[in-house]
């Protein structure tokens, strides 16, 4: 502390009754400056040397310290080193503040780029005899006592064009950082696995870069946010450099708001993928740079957090393509698919199935005459439900296709026909799901299932509704499946078609059908005898001679080749002039009728020209018999394993949906059992399978039939106008099925 001491003033001009008079000198030790408010400017600070800096005309308070500042009189500032030319003089009365060791006055120090120094003068001296004596003013020359209004020139923490320069980056800096934190956070590593392989080729190619260190997801957090910090603080330090107060506050908040906030964001939540890409190399710079600090943050947080995974639901996917339909107008119907499909888990056969009361059904005691068979083509239906007695009591299935070759005339019976086939009835519950039963119709046993539901009495099943396979595929496809042939176009609403056209592909049942005029009555004649002739599968005990009529008829094709629009050359590429190819497998047995077959055979491809009555495929014939002839050696051991069972329980009473069960347990009484044929070659009223049928729906011909197939060492391309004979395994099996029934209603 500087203290400023007065030499001791001796009052000698007057000695009065031997006395002195003495006067106490005022010792200051400090000096301030400060504004009047304290939210006002004014003070500057301090220059190298102590002098006090304040702003011209401001009005500041000046506060001295120090001893005996009691007995001041005057305070003045001069511009020179003598105290008689002081600007001003501060009387006591002036004094804010007037202590023994404080003093505090308003000061305003008007003039600009001058020093003023304090000057002091003591209160005056009264000697005992009344005399006053004056305090001379008193210059107090140490620069702590000195207050300026030369303004220090500005200092920069950098040149004024560098930290504009500098500001600009980082205003850059703090966009991007702001705008990765946006765009690169929101996209999940297994959305950008999902960009990476089903986005363009340009998003394929940004999401492989990003996707290395967005797995990294806290650290990557980390290492922009603490980056977004610095870059935010280190333009508010600049912009407070270059401007200062209130403004550095509204320009740098305005400049990270608008440039460093804003706009970034706006453009990387639509480009975050492509600025993220381009940009990789700064934030890996950064990652790298702020690792100390954000790095074991990142672990921690990983610990507390878990690691970050993401995935959608089926409810989600499903409301997410909802959405994305209302906005891609163009994949809409493709969307709606999806949907569907999804759906589907969600449903049971009940939301879909068609209603018992709309079902096209027939009482197996009707008989198949022309205007019967008539009927059921115009209805369209390919499968059609058979009951007995009553429609709740379905029991077979009748397959339009097994009419096929059937003679109207013959006036057979709907339950004659299918216990000859025996088609799997399938019985389902109405809250079945719809996807369960879905996979059982992918198996490809059957396409077609009744739906029944419980009632209150637990013994007894109601049967509601029919379902297929088609219905599946609508739920699926959101839309209906019509076609020429159908009635109903709608089978929620039971909407009907208003003008229905002939189905050109129903089965060909009468004798106008399209392919008789394909060949004469009498090469159909010729072809019958040859048949029977050339190969036993075609003899009278096997196949009757009206199926055998139908049968060629039927399947008779011709291809006709012109050999002035097409050039030979092409004619073996063409798949409609292709038979057979060398070591493809094939089903089918082929006559030619007419024309002209080009074959070429072996490692060496000799080629031979086939003409009429040369056929091809026998193997596929042998086969057929062979399969036959198993069969029914399967069906004679399933019959003496079952034939006592069944002889004691037709000798019996009553019935039960289970007879064989029952006895075999020993559990029946008399009149408890009675068994039907339906009951012995099919299915029970509760869908399983008895005894005798159980081998012949597992085992069925038309399964084993649709196996069988050759593979030829040659082949065979039509060169000419072409007739021939084309019967496959399955279509082999359908004829002679239905001449075993020719064969019970004659014999």
């Amino acid at each position: 502390m500087l203290v400023y001491k007065f030499t001791s003033l001796l009052m000698a001009d007057e000695i009065h009754k031997g006395q002195i008079t003495i006067q106490k000198i005022p010792q200051l030790s400090g000096f301030r400056v400060e504004p009047v408010d304290q939210h006002d400017a004014g003070f500057l600070g301090y220059t190298p040397k102590g002098l006090s800096i304040v702003e011209p005309d401001a009005e500041m308070l000046v506060v001295i310290m120090g001893y005996w500042l009691d007995d001041i009189d005057l305070i003045g500032f001069t511009l020179t080193d003598n105290c008689s030319d002081t600007i001003f003089d501060v009387e006591r009365s002036e004094h804010m503040v007037r202590t023994e060791k404080r003093l505090i006055f308003k000061f305003s120090f008007n003039e600009e780029n001058a020093i003023f120094k304090t000057c002091v003068k003591p209160v005056s001296v009264m000697t005992p005899d009344g005399n006053a004596i004056t305090s001379p003013y008193y210059l107090i020359d140490e620069p702590e006592f000195h207050v300026t209004t030369v303004l220090p020139p500005r200092t920069f923490h950098f040149p004024p064009p560098f930290e504009i320069g500098i500001l600009i980056f980082l205003l850059i800096l703090s966009g991007l950082f702001s705008g990765l934190s946006l765009g690169l956070m929101a996209l999940s590593p297994s959305e950008l696995e999902l960009i990476s392989k089903s986005g363009t080729e340009a998003e394929r190619k940004y999401a492989k870069k990003i996707i290395p260190i967005r797995k990294s997801g806290n650290f990557l957090l980390c290492s922009l946010l603490i980056g977004n910090v610095f870059v935010n603080s280190s333009i508010s330090i600049l912009f407070d450099d270059l401007t200062s107060g209130f403004v550095a506050l509204i320009v740098s908040s305005l400049g990270i708001v608008t440039f460093g906030e804003i706009v970034p964001q706006s453009v990387c939540v639509k480009k975050g993928l492509q600025v993220g890409a381009h940009t990789v190399w700064i934030t890996k710079f950064f990652m790298i740079l702020t690792s100390p600090i954000s790095y074991p943050i990142s672990r921690i947080l990983d610990c507390l957090l878990g690691e970050e995974v993401f995935s959608y639901d089926r409810k989600r996917l499903i409301e997410l393509i909802k959405m994305s339909a209302i906005n891609v107008i163009d994949l809409a119907e493709e969307l709606k698919i999806a949907v569907g499909a999804m759906e589907i888990s969600d449903k049971t056969v009940g939301d879909v199935m068609t209603k018992i009361n709309d079902v096209f059904m027939l009482n197996e005691t009707t008989v198949l005459n022309p205007k019967t068979i008539n009927e059921i083509l115009r209805m369209g239906y390919t499968r059609i439900p058979i009951y007995s007695g009553d429609r709740n009591n379905v029991v077979s299935l009748l397959f339009v296709k097994d009419l096929a070759l059937i003679d109207p005339d013959d006036n057979f019976t709907v339950k004659t026909v299918c216990d000859f086939h025996k088609h799997k009835l399938r019985l389902v519950m109405a809250d079945m799901s719809l996807r369960a039963l879905l996979e059982e119709f992918k198996k490809g046993e059957y396409h077609l299932a009744l739906v029944q539901r419980r009632t209150k009495d637990p013994d007894y099943l109601e049967l509601v509704g029919l379902i297929t396979l088609e219905d599946i595929v609508e739920e699926i496809l959101q839309a209906e499946i019509v076609d020429e042939s159908d009635v109903i176009v709608d089978n929620v609403n039971r909407t009907k078609r208003l003008k229905r056209k002939e189905s050109k592909y129903l089965p060909a049942l009468f004798e106008n059908d399209s392919n008789s005029l394909l060949i004469s009555t009498q090469m159909q004649v010729v072809t019958m005898q040859w048949l029977k002739t050339n190969h036993s599968a075609f003899h009278s005990d096997l196949i009757a001679q009206s199926v055998l009529e139908k049968l060629v008829r039927q399947h008779v094709r011709r291809t006709e080749i012109s050999t002035e629009e097409l050039d030979p050359s092409d004619v073996a590429y063409n798949p409609a002039t292709r038979l057979y190819t060398k070591k493809t497998l094939s089903n089918k047995f082929i006559l030619i009728l007419e024309g002209r077959v080009n074959v070429t055979i072996g490692e060496s491809a000799m080629t031979f020209e086939a003409g009429p009555w040369y056929c091809f495929g026998t193997e596929v014939l042998d086969s057929v018999l062979k399969l036959i002839r198993k069969h029914k050696e399967n069906q004679e051991n399933e019959k003496f394993q079952d034939i006592g069972f069944i002889d004691t329980a037709r000798s019996l009473g009553g019935r039960d949906p289970s007879p064989v069960k029952k006895m075999r347990d020993g559990s029946f009484s008399g009149r408890e059992v009675s068994l039907t044929r339906r009951d012995l070659s099919g299915t029970r009223r509760d869908g399983s399978l008895s005894k005798l049928g159980e081998f012949s729906n597992r085992h069925s011909l038309e399964s084993e039939a649709r196996r069988i197939t050759f593979v030829p060492d040659y082949t065979a391309v039509i060169t000419d106008d072409c007739t021939f004979l084309e019967i496959t395994a399955t279509s082999y099996v359908l004829a002679y099925k239905t001449s075993l029934i020719s064969f019970e209603k004659h014999y």
